[in-house]
């Protein structure tokens, strides 16, 4: 038989039939390899091509969910810290002191989006409202224009609260003698109760004006189209203009279109769905949910303030990559299938296609390994990232603490500047000893609040430094734990149980370890810190108990408590930085924190939390391992 070149390649259907046993060991292969392949690599080109949209949205929707969350955890802190003020100066059975007024001005004009800051008696009747619009100063509404806003609802929910309760309201446009105000104002209104001496004052309101907000979040991301949605599935800022607000308009609003959207996001807090406008990515967002989670506010009302972000890709934005990967598989595709019909040809004629095959399948296995080594740095690479991504939650969290104290301290400081030239305008005119009386009570009360605010920033600086104290420095040396202990900290020496709470050590003679004394003295004084803090209701007695034993190379330590302890939800957080259950005390989340990083980077040990304790009903108990001989250099 004379081999031609269309021979060699294509057999004949008779070669074919007499070899087809053979033939089909090599050829189902490639026909099964060729029908599932290519449609699993085309889905899995458009899921890779897509991956870096989807992050993309995801990005923009986290930077707005942000600055939402910035923006109105500072307008509710905001409404609690001037409920809190009104409480000091005024009540509802007095008349509207200078000071009060001056107060509220001074707030309004602190910043350009306060519309309104009202104060409302337990009638509804507003005793105070400052107006503070197109930018001019801020204007106080004489007192025959003052309303009644008993109906409203925000007056009736935040009436309801509890102290240092907060009310969010629905994003909606401002109404006016009940029409719509042109031009359109979005408005949102927080509210919080004011009490005095445990009475019921009425409450504070401020109408936030959102223009600027809804403005600078339509303008985060040119290659994304971000859009928020109410709960209801109303626009407030969505794809045509012309349907924003279309509840309050009378704009109608296609059923099947908002029933779409709300079935989109109905499946979580946030996520991915697909419509015929296109793929959406989704967050929920709950105003004033952050405060309650700091427990800066103790009760939260906001019936109808759900807010959703959505985003979608830009129009326009073309997705070459994709376009690429799958021009590129269709040429693979189908040089692959002329490849297993030249294959089988030869097959049919030698078996040469046996060495082809097996070169074939060394370069396959060669593609794989060198991918296979591409994912193992790609996996080192992302873990390093999410090292330094921790680094910088860390510093954000800070600046984040201490924006709100020295913010205060700012405002109180401002008041008090006013105070002192109204002061000295007094004296000029002539000092009266009510004035006088007034002036120093007011200046006590500014000067304990700057304190206070003082305060809070040194003791968070001085915790971020103890969590990023340079190991390098530490001295490693031996110690006696039943000499050490007691001198770990001054408490531990002399006691002080006049509080309720006593203590009892029981640390056995001649336990001697080599480790870090400094390192370690600062973890039983953060738990110490901790269990009084934390563990014990005000009043009642209670005991905490150190306990050390030694083990065949370890020390065992164990620091136990009879308090409250601690729930399930918690105890899973508890060595989180940042994390604490008492900020509205002056907690910053970094004791515990400290306290796992030295035990197992500093002193090589373990650390782990039981509440309650293993065969007790209540309490907590920390057990620390320490190797008798400290790491010489503690592991980064």
């Amino acid at each position: 038989m004379i081999h031609t070149p269309a021979t060699r390649i294509f057999p004949s259907l008779w070669a074919a039939y007499r070899h087809r046993r053979r033939l089909a060991v090599f050829v189902i292969p490639w026909v099964v390899g060729l029908g599932l392949g290519v449609p699993l690599l085309w889905h899995q080109i458009v899921v890779n091509a897509r991956e870096p949209q989807i992050r993309n949205r995801e990005e923009t929707l986290s930077q707005a969910y942000d600055i939402l969350s910035r923006t109105l955890d500072r307008l509710g802190r905001d409404a609690l810290f001037l409920a809190d003020l009104q409480s000091r100066f005024g009540d509802t059975e007095t008349p509207i002191t200078p000071l009060s007024v001056e107060i509220f001005q001074s707030f309004a004009s602190s910043s350009p989006d306060y519309d309104q800051v009202r104060w409302l008696d337990t009638s509804g009747n507003e005793r105070l409202r400052v107006n503070h619009r197109g930018g001019g100063e801020p204007i106080v509404v004489a007192e025959d224009q003052l309303q009644n806003k008993v109906d409203r609802p925000y007056f009736r929910d935040t009436a309801a609260l509890p102290l240092h309760g907060l009310y969010f309201s629905t994003l909606d446009l401002n109404v006016e003698n009940g029409v719509v105000e042109v031009p359109h104002l979005p408005t949102l209104r927080v509210a919080s109760p004011v009490f005095r001496n445990g009475i019921k004052q009425g409450i504070i309101v401020i109408n936030y004006r959102a223009t600027r907000l809804l403005e600078r979040l339509k303008r985060l991301d040119t290659s994304v189209d971000l859009y928020l949605m109410n709960q209801a599935g109303y626009w407030i800022q969505g794809p045509n203009p012309e349907a924003n607000w279309a509840w309050q308009l009378g704009i109608p609003t296609p059923d099947a279109a908002r029933a779409e959207l709300l079935r989109g996001v109905s499946t979580g807090n946030k996520g991915l769905f697909h419509t015929v406008g296109g793929d959406w990515s989704y967050r929920r967002f709950d105003p004033g949910a952050g405060l309650l989670i700091t427990g800066e506010v103790v009760e939260m009302r906001a019936p109808d303030a759900g807010l959703y972000l959505l985003a979608r890709d830009a129009a326009g934005a073309i997705n070459s990559q994709e376009t690429r990967g799958k021009l590129i598989l269709g040429m693979v595709a189908a040089i692959l299938a002329v490849v297993a019909l030249a294959v089988t040809g030869r097959l049919a004629n030698s078996m040469e296609a046996e060495a082809e095959w097996a070169r074939q399948m060394e370069d396959t296995n060669q593609t794989l390994r060198e991918t296979n080594e591409k994912l193992s740095v790609t996996q080192r690479e992302l873990a390093r990232a999410e090292r330094l991504s921790s680094l910088g939650l860390m510093v954000a969290g800070v600046a984040h603490e201490m924006n709100t104290p020295l913010g205060s301290a700012a405002l109180v400081l401002s008041k008090a500047a006013k105070d002192l030239r109204l002061f000295k305008e007094r004296i000029a005119t002539g000092l009266r000893r009510s004035d006088l009386d007034l002036y120093i009570a007011d200046s006590d009360v500014s000067l304990d609040m700057v304190r206070d605010a003082i305060h809070r920033c040194a003791a968070l600086v001085q915790r971020f430094k103890q969590v990023a104290v340079d190991r390098a420095t530490l001295e490693r040396r031996d110690i006696d734990l039943a000499l050490f202990i007691p001198d770990a900290d001054p408490r531990l020496r002399r006691w002080d149980a006049s509080a309720g709470i006593g203590l009892t050590l029981n640390v056995p003679q001649d336990v001697a370890i080599t480790t870090y004394p400094g390192p370690l003295a600062q973890v039983l004084s953060n738990l110490l810190n901790n269990s009084l803090l934390h563990a014990f209701d005000a009043g009642k007695p209670g005991m905490i108990t150190i306990n050390v034993r030694k083990l065949a190379d370890q020390v065992l330590i164990e620091f136990t408590d009879d308090g409250r302890g601690i729930n399930d939800t918690d105890i899973q957080k508890i060595f989180e930085p940042f994390f604490s259950t008492a900020r509205h005390s002056g907690g910053t989340g970094l004791g515990l924190h400290i306290v796992h990083q030295i035990v197992t980077e500093v002193l090589g040990g373990s650390i782990a939390v039981e509440s309650p304790p293993d065969g007790e009903v209540r309490g907590t108990r920390f057990i620390i391992r320490l190797p008798k001989s400290a790491p010489a250099q503690a592991e980064t």
